[in-house]
């Protein structure tokens, strides 16, 4: 443990070290992320989890990071490039869910939050919004073909996780890639029976969320 707190100080003091964001999820990725993995930040808004996987997978490592708003993707490509990681971070602008249609419309979130949008129709409170644009969009086995690696999965969609598990059935019975999740609501939460049937074991993080980057 002291190991991976030492690890979480490393890159912490290297960013923002007096606006820690969720630590514990933070300390957990970063005992299990290994140089050369390839990750996928789904959700990425503004690009916090993708700087920190970034980080740790190295130079020979990839990130995928998967976010519906055009106007995050587009400051998020721009810091992609601030950062020095143009070669190991693609930012793609999609919806990320079951595959079923190759379209999206995205919802406002709570106060039209640009961190909230979402392709349920209802905000995190579950209260009807409105359709804010419409985006491509896709699921995870699509995206990622069958010789494709995929090491590892950060999840935070707003609701719509139980969506984008349906999407990545092949992915994981056939690849397998660690999941760090975030359950918004309880038909969210449902989605985890495509994590029993594939076989994975679920397990808890208490998230103390900080400032956000």
């Amino acid at each position: 443990m002291f190991e991976i707190l030492d690890k979480l100080a490393e890159y912490s003091l290297r960013w923002r070290p007096q606006k820690p964001y969720e630590p514990e999820v933070c300390a957990r990725l970063a005992a299990l992320v290994k140089p050369g993995w390839v990750c996928a930040d789904v959700g990425a808004h503004r690009g916090y989890y993708t700087r920190f996987l970034a980080s740790l997978v190295g130079p020979h490592g990839r990130i995928v990071s998967f976010e519906a708003s055009p106007a995050n993707t587009r400051k998020l490509r721009q810091k992609v490039l601030g950062w020095g990681f143009r070669r190991r971070v693609r930012v793609e602008n999609l919806a990320v869910s079951d595959g079923a249609v190759p379209r999206l419309n995205i919802y406002a979130g709570r106060r039209s939050s640009n961190a909230e949008w979402n392709i349920m129709g209802r905000d995190v409170a579950g209260n009807p919004t409105e359709i804010a644009f419409t985006v491509p969009a896709t699921s995870l086995d699509a995206y990622f073909k069958t010789d494709s690696r995929l090491d590892l999965v950060k999840m935070d969609i707003e609701g719509a996780e139980g969506l984008a598990l349906t999407g990545m059935r092949h992915l994981l019975r056939q690849t397998q890639p660690v999941l760090v999740i975030e359950f918004h609501n309880p038909e969210a939460w449902a989605g985890r029976r495509e994590l029993h049937n594939a076989g994975y074991t679920l397990f808890t993080t208490r998230c103390r969320v900080g400032v956000e980057f």
